[in-house]
């Protein structure tokens, strides 16, 4: 006796038989997708001398390129070193210097890097020539805080998710005039046939960010502030609508897991690699990174993975 759902599955394959596909055609069918590009997602590092930070970065970079199925690269996130906005310099480039030394001795892998707040040095002190996100773009080699790039077929579009306010005491997660119109014309001329990835340091949707952190406020609901997400969400979205072929969106910032579909587009943060900033897990999140398969046909897969570190 077969079952419902075999009954179903029988109906359909000899469907198509009787459309003139073979057995062997359908076979080929289900096989045909060719995955073009694999990738790790780090984000998060925020990196430190304390909390034995620096073991814990080198145990991870040691654990996602002993991977039999290797990447090819390294995507961070963002928030590379632990702080920048409210330390001296001494302490900024002592950060720095950690996070290049373990990149230098425990990676073989290309590095490509998304700004986060915390790389970002002394708002609020503007006198100097690396005020703001001219530091961090020095240290990760960066001409623009944004850009967009190809790889495998799939076009990469790397965001900055992080503006200064105007009094220049903390910031606000958004694109300014000058990267929106940017992104506008950078998703004008791609065209609908490649698949567009798109990375940012703070989500441009989540659901995990509205209900952690007792971000809910008697008589008001949900209040989830500045610098939790990007406010300018409804905007960034509208765009995307326009543009079929926008298949993936990641970022970190949060420190959590989650993934969202919404209008189509794949919304994934991945957790951290410093997870509850190296004090264990976040919520239910560990300490861990992303591999990433983009396929020749525009779809993908996203495996999280904790590598293993102990607070």
């Amino acid at each position: 006796m077969l079952t419902r759902r075999q009954l179903i599955k029988s109906a359909g394959l000899f469907g198509l038989l009787g459309s003139g596909l073979s057995l062997k055609t359908i076979a080929a069918g289900n096989s045909e997708k060719k995955r073009v590009v694999r990738f790790a997602h780090l984000t998060d590092v925020h990196m430190e001398p304390e909390l034995n930070a620096p073991a814990g970065l080198a145990k991870c970079l040691h654990h996602l390129q002993s991977q039999k199925d290797q990447p090819s690269f390294v995507m961070s996130g963002g928030d590379c070193i632990f702080d920048a906005l409210h330390q001296t310099k001494n302490r900024v480039e002592l950060q720095w210097n950690i996070w290049q030394n373990i990149f230098r001795q425990d990676n073989t892998l290309p590095i490509e890097h998304c700004i986060g707040n915390h790389d970002c040095w002394g708002f609020g002190q503007k006198e100097d020539p690396l005020y703001g996100k001219k530091y961090a773009m020095e240290k990760m080699q960066l001409t623009m805080p944004y850009r967009s790039f190809n790889n495998g077929g799939w076009h990469f579009i790397i965001l900055d998710s992080i503006q200064p306010k105007a009094d220049g005491t903390w910031y606000t997660c958004l694109l300014d005039d000058a990267q929106f119109s940017w992104l506008q014309q950078d998703l004008a001329a791609t065209p609908l046939s490649v698949p567009i990835i798109v990375v940012s340091h703070a989500p441009l949707v989540s659901a995990a960010t509205v209900v952690t952190d007792n971000k809910f406020k008697d008589g008001e609901g949900y209040v989830i502030g500045v610098g939790n997400m990007h406010m300018d969400s409804p905007k960034i979205i509208e765009l995307f609508d326009q543009y079929p072929n926008i298949k993936l969106c990641l970022s970190g910032h949060i420190h959590l897991h989650e993934r969202v579909l919404y209008n189509g587009v794949t919304y994934i943060s991945n957790g951290a690699v410093s997870g509850n900033w190296w004090k264990g897990m976040r919520y239910k999140t560990d300490n861990g990174y992303a591999l990433v398969n983009l396929y020749d046909d525009g779809s993908f897969d996203d495996e999280y993975v904790s590598y293993g570190w102990n607070a």
